[in-house]
């Protein structure tokens, strides 16, 4: 009889032996699995800190600044759709609107690879400038809007030209990419704002086009 009972738990035992290591092996692989996806998001995460990181003051000026241009070209062309008149400078509008709102799209794909957040919202300084343009109309407006336009692109050709030079590859791309958009709303800014300043010349004609030579092309 005792040795009956002596069988009969030996095996009860290598039973229960059995089915703990099964229990922790099935808890290691999940444990193991769990771990794994730590570590990659972990490392991607890392990845992304490692980029906006390596990026030099310069290019992350670049950014920040083609960021906040970028959004005041799209507000302040949706600004003019509604103010002008002019044909001409409705059609300018309209191009800046598209042509920055995919650039803008492109930065934004950029920097979120890059682990950076760009501003969502125009700076005070712009937001102010925003706030005059709409309290201006008619020709008022159209020359403040053109003269903008040409001081803006002309700086910001300056910015990209910079940025084309950067040791960045995906940054120097994008700023090669933008420049020739960028000359020819330049040239096309400095022709219509030729013409506003003809269309309200004073009756002495001592309104005289502006032409900005330095940055003609």
């Amino acid at each position: 009889m005792n040795y009956k009972k002596t069988i009969i738990l030996t095996a009860c035992t290598a039973i229960m032996l059995q089915a703990c290591n099964q229990s922790a092996k099935t808890e290691d692989q999940g444990t193991s699995t769990i771990s794994a996806d730590t570590v990659l998001s972990e490392s991607a995460a890392g990845g992304h800190k490692n980029k906006a990181a390596k990026l030099k003051p310069e290019e992350s000026l670049f950014i920040e600044k083609a960021a906040v241009g970028g959004l005041m070209e799209v507000e302040i062309g949706n600004l003019t759709l509604q103010k002008t008149k002019i044909d001409q400078v409705k059609d300018f509008a309209k191009r800046m609107i598209k042509d920055h709102t995919q650039a803008n799209n492109e930065l934004q794909t950029l920097a979120s690879g890059m682990g950076i957040k760009l501003p969502d919202a125009l700076p005070s300084a712009e937001q102010s400038h925003l706030a005059g343009m709409k309290q201006m109309m008619g020709n008022e407006y159209d020359q403040n809007y053109m003269d903008m336009m040409v001081n803006d692109h002309a700086k910001t050709i300056d910015l990209f030209n910079g940025a084309s030079r950067f040791d960045n590859p995906e940054l120097k791309s994008f700023a090669l990419k933008m420049l020739p958009v960028l000359q020819e709303h330049n040239r096309t800014a400095l022709k219509l704002d030729s013409l506003v300043k003809l269309k309200n010349r004073g009756p002495k004609g001592d309104d005289l086009p502006n032409v900005d030579k330095k940055h003609k092309n």
